[in-house]
């Protein structure tokens, strides 16, 4: 409406008339109403460009920072523009305004200003309300964790007592299952404490979940649990604990003594993509709302959402007989191992 009002009077579409009244000669200026269905046009072309451009080109070129892309989407998006504003005109033969081509670049490159501030302006609240919303989970997040905790320096003082005892009794998978706790544990109290880890760390970390729940399993207990991963991981970092809850939701919902239950979790890298999936048998006593609305899976979708907009996928649901949670997400590069 501004544009329009800005063409309308500026190029002050008026006729000056000689009207005698009365023996007296006076001018009047008549408005020429009849161009503004063609200013319509002209500036419908202006507005498909300005949400084209603030929409769809440049959120990808922020998410992708390519410019000769960019600049090639706008190309065609000018183009477009200008062909619709041309066939209309052509459609509707009466109304023959068209602004100067100076003019004319001129507004274009104003509405291109325009979708770049509002594009900016709009990411940079949704950071900052993301940024402060974090902010604030991990502060709520540290002061549970400060009323909750036991002294780790005890509890590791105490695991390798019961590693040594076990050592003693010669009970090699008790030893195991106690040192793997204790790496656990370690990564739990320490080194989530970071924003990122080493990928590899994240992976070890799950590794110990897997072998710890698998310690009190038998043979006969019918249970088919494999962890594989491809790729390599180094030099990649990862949010900590991030893919834990879909393991703890695979053990605590796939497994049911007496039946046959089978576990996959898979993770691979490729470039600095990592794919992870973790899928379970689904048993008779899970509940419905177990599959899609466990508070794990949420916790992490929201962590997701938080941490990695726009660069990660989660999909979860039942295939089969099974529950699967396969998650692709983008990861940056560390200088930690």
């Amino acid at each position: 409406m501004f544009c329009l009002w800005i063409l309308f009077t500026a190029f002050a579409f008026e006729s000056v008339e000689i009207v005698v009244e009365n023996g007296v000669e006076r001018e009047m200026y008549v408005r020429a109403s009849g161009v503004l269905p063609s200013m319509v046009i002209v500036l419908a072309g202006k507005a498909l460009f300005f949400y084209g451009a603030a929409f769809y080109i440049l959120p990808e070129y922020f998410r992708k920072k390519q410019w000769l892309r960019m600049l090639y989407q706008l190309g065609l998006l000018f183009l477009a523009c200008q062909l619709l504003e041309w066939g209309l005109h052509a459609l509707l033969p009466g109304l023959m305004f068209m602004i100067p081509v100076g003019m004319d670049i001129l507004f274009y490159l104003l509405f291109l200003f325009a979708a770049f501030a509002y594009r900016l302006s709009k990411d940079w609240w949704r950071n900052e309300r993301q940024r402060a919303q974090l902010a604030e989970e991990k502060l709520a997040a540290e002061l549970n964790y400060l009323k909750a905790q036991l002294n780790p320096h005890f509890l590791f003082n105490t695991l390798n007592n019961l590693y040594a005892l076990a050592e003693r009794e010669g009970n090699e998978p008790l030893s195991d299952g106690i040192a793997s706790l204790a790496e656990l544990m370690r990564y739990a109290v320490y080194d989530s404490r970071a924003d990122y880890v080493p990928l590899a760390k994240e992976l070890r970390f799950i590794q110990s979940m897997v072998e710890i729940q698998s310690l009190s399993l038998e043979e006969e207990d019918n249970v088919d649990i494999a962890f594989q991963v491809l790729g390599g991981p180094e030099q990649l970092e990862i949010a900590p604990l991030l893919l834990v809850p879909f393991v703890e939701n695979a053990f605590k919902h796939g497994i049911r003594y007496g039946y046959p239950s089978v576990i996959r979790i898979k993770a691979e890298m490729e470039n600095h993509t990592l794919r992870f999936l973790a899928s379970n048998t689904i048993q008779g006593r899970q509940r419905p709302h177990d599959e899609n609305n466990g508070v794990g899976l949420e916790n992490a979708r929201r962590r997701l959402e938080l941490l990695y907009p726009g660069r990660h996928r989660l999909e979860a649901g039942r295939q089969g007989d099974m529950f699967s949670v396969n998650l692709q997400i983008s990861l940056d590069e560390g200088n930690t191992e």
